[in-house]
């Protein structure tokens, strides 16, 4: 118990130390766990109380913009999750995203057979930027597509891969994902599809 606080209590300071000085922003209370890796930390904004976990991998590759990943107040995410952008990643306040999630505005060309560079090393030069609106919540071992806007107070069912938007109060899962639940006002709750 004394040894988790000490552990927490450390990664708060070095976090408020050395990623406030790396990154475009980097707010208060807010920490990361063990990253895996953080490229072009400068094109990356950090709201207050963050809470990123062991194993994360925050990669901006060839910024298109001041700041790229973004992400809002409150929130949550867990192990090893990757969030990949070149256009904009905008994660808003109060969104969960639980463990081994993928978030990309990237997309890698594989159609010309005679360009010998490694397709994993191609990025198309389209931009798909990537929403993920307010109070989310998105389920364990989740792919978020490029181009693609999850609304605000959506629930994404683990192992979903989203590759269309989606509205506001919606219930998503599935590969791809559909439409399950919507939050009706006049009924004061969730209604299946």
């Amino acid at each position: 118990m004394i040894l988790n606080r000490i552990k927490n209590l450390f990664s708060l300071c070095y976090s408020q130390c050395v990623y406030k000085i790396m990154m475009k922003a980097f707010g208060t209370k807010s920490r990361i766990i063990s990253p895996m890796l953080i490229v072009n930390a400068k094109n990356i904004s950090i709201g207050n109380n963050v809470l990123i976990r062991n194993g994360i991998r925050l990669e901006v590759v060839e910024p298109q913009n001041d700041i790229v990943i973004e992400i809002g107040d409150n929130v949550n995410i867990e192990q090893n999750c990757h969030i990949i952008g070149r256009v904009k990643v905008n994660i808003e306040s109060n969104v969960t995203i639980t463990g081994n999630c993928s978030i990309v505005d990237v997309t890698h060309p594989y159609k010309d057979i005679n360009d010998t560079t490694k397709i994993g090393e191609r990025i198309s030069s389209t931009e798909l930027p990537v929403k993920i609106g307010t109070g989310s919540f998105i389920g364990f071992g989740s792919h978020i597509a490029p181009g693609v806007t999850i609304g605000k107070y959506c629930v994404v069912g683990a192992g979903s891969v989203v590759t269309k938007s989606i509205p506001d109060y919606t219930v998503v899962a599935g590969a791809p994902a559909k439409i399950l639940k919507r939050y009706s006002f006049e009924e004061n709750e969730w209604v299946s599809e």
